[in-house]
Formats: C-alpha cells, structure tokens, sequence
C-alpha cells in the first residue's frame, strides 16, 4: 500500500567524500530513501548537464514461478505512464529539453537513468518520484508491453548465439537459486501475466527503502536534497515484508546439468563454467583479476596463445555478470572450427589455469591490470554517467558508495598468494564443467 506523507520541514545531515576527485554529498531521507549527490563542475562554459539515475534493488533474483520475467517487464511499464502523467507526456518532457533516457534490468537491480540539462532536474526528480509511487498498470497497457517484450524475446532467438545462451542458462543453477531464470524470463509467463500481478510486484519492490538516487553534475547539493525532499520525501511506504534472493544455493559444490549441447552453426564452443564469489566476498577482487588476465582481455594469457601464437580458436569470451550479490557461475566460451583436434585447446586452457594454481600470475600482468583500470577511472571521470555508474555499484553492492574511491587499492592489495589461493579454490579441475556445444550433426 502506498500513500502521501507530506513533511512540513527536513533537516539534511550531509556527509562529504569524493568521487574521482569532485565532492560527493549523501542525504537519507525520513522515508528511507538515500540521495546521493556527485558536484562535477561543467567542462565548459555555458549550461551545465546532470546525470540522474533511480537504482531499485529489484531483479530477476526476485521472481517466483509465475512471475518470471516480471522485472524485465517493469522496465518497459515505468515508461508508460501514471495516474497523473501518461507516457507520452513523459517522453514528451524529456525530449523537448533534449535529454538522454532509458532504463537497464538485471538479476539483481533496475536503473533508471537520465542525461539532461540541469535546468530541467528538477522536473525529471519530479517525474521519477511520481513513477515511484503512482504507476498506473491497465490491462490495455499491459497487453501492448507484454507484446513489446514478447518480440524482444523472439528477436534474441532468431541470433544463433543468443538463443544457445538461453538454451544453455538453463543447465547452470539448481533449482531455488536466485538466478536460475534468465532475466528475460520465461515467454508463456510474460504473456500470460495479469494487472494484478504487476501492481503486486510493484508495490512490493519500487518504494523508497529499496531504491536510492544518484545525481552528478554541476548542481549543488543542498540544492538537489532540497528537492529531493519535495519530491521523493513525500512519499511514504508500508512495504509488504519479502524475503529477498531467499533459498539460494551455495555454489561451490555445484555443477552444470549436462555437458553437451548442440545448435544450428557451424563452430564449435567450449564453455568453461565453474563458481564464482559475490561482490561482498573476501575472494571477489582476486577472482575479477584472474578472469581479466587469464580469460578475458584482449591480451589475456589464453587469448595470447590460442589466438594469436598457436591459432588453435578465434576467440575466448568472458559470459555473465561479473558482479553479483549471490554466488553464481561464470561462463568462458573458446570459438573454434568443428574440429576432432580441439581436444589440444582443453588441454592447453587447463594446463594455464594449473598454472597459476601453482604459481600465480605473472606479474607483469598483474601491474598492466592496475594500469588499465587506472587509466579508465582518469578518463571515466570525464563523464557524469560513468561517476554515477561506479558510486552505484558501490552503493548497491557494499552498501558504501565511497568504495568507489578505494576499488583500486583492493585489486592493489591482491597477493599472489591470494591468486592462488583463489583459482585453487574455484578453478580445480572438479571444479570445472566443460559444455562441448557443437554443430547439430
């Protein structure tokens, strides 16, 4: 249930860190809901821009049977409007101040976001607040939106790839965990959901207390709580009480389901599939680390030798989510011609993975991975979206938006010793599952 709590007054208590070298604000409204605020001055004289961005701690982690595919619908439903604005006046809004709007879903969280003038922030506040607390779901709209994902659906599996992604997914999690549907859920649930489901769903995850706000760009905070407090503060929430990502599965001791597929193209893929740690885990920074450097850079160890030295594959890809509030598997895909030979590349990307078992990575390695994510949160902070980006990514996974600030100095304070405590721990050979996904004969 939702209603209006209109505040007479607000006391902000603001605390100062930094993002990238500009200052960053935070506020918590009486309703639960965190303001964050980055001030990026304009990089050029005339009228400033801002990055607004709504994140909700709702996913497909937090579907049941029945609903699966709910949260991916939402993310087109926000868009069609509410009991006081319809969805072409928000578009229309949007547009005629030249903004840049959309909106993402994975298994763990939803955003909403937009680029635009600060001029207009206030009104697109507005908007959102207004979204969060008075989304108008009609059966009408529902069937149109239902269609709209329904063809989206269709489209991914007319793609040779995407379609064996989707076969694939549903060989890698035991039943109960968090992410055992893909996000875009599953078709004949989508097109068989009714208004009364989605107000439930909504009502249960888009309220404050499950959501925060990032803005950056050149505002002052106290400005922006000012009307965060006029907007999103008057809203008040008595959320029904859900377990959220309830049941899942520790995954260490799991495996894939079968270990051969077949599909309709002419190459040949070995998917490596083993365990892989939450955002929050002590392991997380070391095993992001080995993925890059061994599997999926450009200039990875794997992709050096099987591509570019013994020509053995075209290409060796890193799936999925790095980041996760749950334990997951990851998914690394070798391309290669059909061919009774490639039974060299198992060998090979074994014998690597054994090899930093035993004696890590090679340093230098190591050092060029600092380099690069230094080098890309120089140029990242060029850019509004960007700094919104990885102040959410903290926020949501740490619960701490000022790790964005020391992400770097985690990856520095991997040891060698943790490298190969790490890929001992998830890498071992019963570990890992091959899936030999071949040509249909």
């Amino acid at each position: 249930m939702k209603r209006l709590l209109i505040f007479l007054s607000c006391i902000f208590i603001a605390e100062q860190a930094s993002a990238f070298v500009y200052p960053v604000f935070d506020t918590l409204l009486a309703n639960g809901l965190k303001v964050i605020v980055c001030e990026k001055p304009a990089t050029v004289a005339g009228e400033g821009f801002a990055e607004l961005e709504v994140w909700y701690r709702v996913g497909s982690k937090d579907e049941k049977d029945g609903t699966r595919g709910m949260a991916h619908l939402f993310e087109h439903m926000m868009f069609r409007g509410t009991k006081n604005y319809s969805g072409e006046t928000f578009t229309h809004r949007m547009d005629s101040v030249g903004a840049e709007w959309n909106a993402y879903t994975t298994f763990d969280r939803t955003v909403y976001h937009e680029f635009l003038p600060v001029a207009a922030l206030d009104m697109a506040m507005m908007l959102e607040a207004d979204r969060m607390q008075n989304l108008d779901v009609t059966q009408e709209i529902l069937d149109t939106e239902r269609e709209v994902v329904g063809q989206e659906y269709r489209n991914g599996i007319s793609n040779w790839y995407r379609k064996m992604q989707l076969d694939r997914y549903a060989m890698l999690y035991p039943q109960g965990h968090p992410y055992a549907v893909d996000v875009i859920g599953n078709l004949d649930e989508v097109t068989s959901f009714t208004s009364e489901q989605c107000m439930k769903f909504y009502n249960e995850h888009y309220s404050p207390g499950k959501a925060f706000v990032i803005i950056v760009g050149d505002v002052k905070h106290s400005d922006v709580f000012k009307t965060a407090a006029k907007t999103f503060g008057a809203i008040y929430v008595v959320p029904e009480q859900i377990a959220v990502g309830s049941g899942y599965h520790p995954m260490l001791n799991t495996h894939v389901k079968g270990l051969e597929m077949n599909m309709d193209f002419p190459l040949q893929i070995y998917c490596f599939s083993f365990p892989q740690p939450p955002a929050s885990d002590k392991d997380f920074f070391a095993f992001d680390m080995i993925m890059s450097v061994l599997f999926s850079d450009d200039n990875s160890i794997l992709n050096e030798r099987l591509v570019k030295e013994e020509h053995s594959a075209f290409g060796v890809v890193s799936v999925g989510e790095a980041w996760s509030l749950f334990p997951s598997r990851t998914q690394v895909d070798v391309f290669m011609p059909p061919s009774p030979g490639n039974l060299r590349v198992k060998k090979a990307i074994r014998e690597e993975i054994d090899d930093v078992i035993a004696n890590g990575l090679p340093q230098e390695k190591m050092n060029d991975f600092i380099s690069n994510l230094e080098a890309s949160q120089i140029m990242g902070a060029y850019y509004a979206e960007n700094i919104a980006h990885e102040l959410g990514m903290a926020e949501y996974y740490f619960r701490d938006y000022k790790k964005a600030d020391t992400m770097i100095d985690s990856y520095k304070a991997v040891t060698q010793e943790d490298i190969k405590r790490v890929a001992g721990d998830y890498m071992r050979a019963e570990q890992v599952d091959v899936i030999n996904i071949k040509p249909a004969e």
